[in-house]
């Protein structure tokens, strides 16, 4: 299974902070990192185009997947519906 990772490219915010948007994902495979953009990022006041790897981040409170996981149709279904 080849790894994922999230593209972010970073933005100043207020008081200097700096935070992160994602643009797109990448995967580390046999081959090389596939990279797919959702976005491009803009270049800052020195006119670089930055973008980093990271491992992505849970969503929304929910677990990340761990490779191996059971994660298949209809497995994962866990709702209490009657029929």
């Amino acid at each position: 299974m080849a790894k994922r990772y999230d593209i972010c490219t970073p933005r100043k915010g207020k008081d200097d902070k700096t935070f992160w948007t994602r643009i797109g994902t990448a995967w580390e495979g046999d081959k090389g990192i596939q990279l797919v953009f959702d976005a491009l990022p803009l270049p800052d006041i020195e006119g670089r185009c930055v973008a980093n790897l990271f491992e992505p981040k849970p969503r929304d409170g929910q677990q990340q997947a761990k490779p191996g996981a059971a994660t298949d149709w209809p497995d994962a279904l866990d709702d209490s519906v009657p029929f």
